[in-house]
């Protein structure tokens, strides 16, 4: 399901969409991370490299972040719900992405 880049506009045509981000748990006790399964998706919606977005995740949660390009493994430390991520996603669109495409 995909949803619009900017999320305040309800328009169902709008031109850029993006895929809902997808986050899943692994681990527990101090080992616990937070792998975001799509990121190459969503950041090739954005145009991006998707090492950007999981920084800004990471900077932004005070979290280590990991990356495994060959395999797509983007990893924030730490246990992080998907639409606390989404939010922050947003906030990244908002500061890096919107003002970029004008």
């Amino acid at each position: 399901m995909s949803v619009n880049v900017n999320r305040s506009v309800l328009d169902q045509f709008y031109r850029y969409k993006m895929p809902r981000l997808i986050a899943k748990v692994e681990g527990k006790g101090n080992g616990i991370k937070t792998v975001v399964v799509n990121m190459v998706d969503v950041a090739k919606a954005l145009n991006r490299p998707p090492t950007y977005p999981t920084k800004f995740f990471g900077c932004e949660l005070g979290a280590q972040t990991q990356f495994d390009a060959k395999n797509d493994r983007f990893i924030v430390n730490g246990s992080h719900e998907a639409n606390k991520l989404q939010d922050m996603l947003d906030g990244f669109i908002r500061k890096f992405w919107v003002e970029d495409s004008l």
